[in-house]
């Protein structure tokens, strides 16, 4: 199911204005409030309003994980620690900060993509994972808003118990743990599962996929940037990125990417170490305009 049709499915012309608009707010909220972009773009007469085209994004120098780690979490933040509701250690070690309005769009991402996967107020959905991340929070929030029952659990056995109380018709789980439910002969799995990917190398996915005949459902977790979702497999089995969120680049066959609605802690073109292609060319079958992308293992 398509939630947002007017953003999901918005004509290429509109998605590129959307994009730049984005881009270059997001850009000079960057060089007014962040002291980590003040120091990096010193003496390089950067400006939001140079950004005219996509092309023009390439100019910018791009943002490593060693930068962002060296650097003080006070140094990204945009405005006082009283004004960031969450903070959170990433999956790479990164410290990232949301304000109220960062949490409402992270939710706002992880709702499309289980959506996709036909969650909805029929569902009784489990959420097996560590209750102290991000990722797993804003999956929560986000079924919650689509009226589905949320039914948390922090282990597989507790997962595994709650699933035969309660007859439930939806799993989202790590690749790591769904592989130790099947070890384990679990009856009567939910016949909606979603997988939830933090390491693209892994090889586990395969391993279940093979075992089920079939592709899973697939979310993946940002492990540099700290939510669930931006990434997501669609009814078709392809892989989308939710473009108006997050704009990536292909770079020396390297992907940047860059979230383009970060208040508390943005990000400008992000150097990650992922093998891809970008497909911008053609409308998926599900119907969405999102850039496809292809991430080698």
């Amino acid at each position: 199911m398509v939630i947002n049709p007017r953003v999901e499915m918005m004509p290429t012309e509109e998605k590129v204005e959307l994009i730049l608009q984005r881009f270059r707010k997001n850009l000079r909220w960057a060089l007014e409030k962040s002291s980590f972009y003040k120091k990096k773009y010193n003496g390089l007469d950067i400006h939001a309003e140079d950004i005219k085209t996509l092309s023009d994004i390439r100019n910018l120098p791009v943002t490593t994980r060693d930068e962002l780690i060296q650097a003080s979490a006070f140094d990204l933040l945009t405005g006082p620690l009283s004004q960031t509701l969450r903070f959170n250690r990433t999956i790479s070690g990164l410290y990232r900060g949301f304000t109220a309005d960062d949490i409402a769009r992270n939710i706002d991402i992880a709702i499309r993509p289980l959506a996709s996967n036909d969650i909805n107020k029929t569902s009784t959905l489990i959420i097996c994972g560590n209750y102290s991340s991000q990722y797993l929070l804003d999956l929560h929030y986000a079924a919650e808003a689509l009226g589905a029952t949320v039914l948390p659990c922090n282990s597989v056995d507790a997962a595994i118990d709650v699933i035969g109380i309660f007859n439930a018709t939806s799993l989202i789980i790590s690749a790591k743990n769904l592989k130790t439910m099947i070890e384990r002969n679990v009856d009567h799995l939910p016949p909606k599962i979603i997988v939830l990917i933090d390491n693209f190398q892994d090889t586990t996915l395969d391993e279940i996929e093979h075992h089920f005949h079939h592709p899973l459902a697939k979310v993946y977790m940002s492990k540099y940037f700290g939510f669930a979702g931006i990434i997501f497999t669609c009814e078709h089995n392809h892989v989308h990125v939710q473009d108006d969120y997050l704009y990536p680049e292909v770079v020396d066959n390297k992907l940047v990417i860059t979230p383009l609605t970060f208040e508390a802690m943005p990000i400008i073109r992000f150097q990650t170490k992922l093998t891809a292609s970008i497909d911008y060319k053609h409308t998926c079958e599900c119907g969405r305009t999102f850039a496809t992308i292809q991430l080698e293992k």
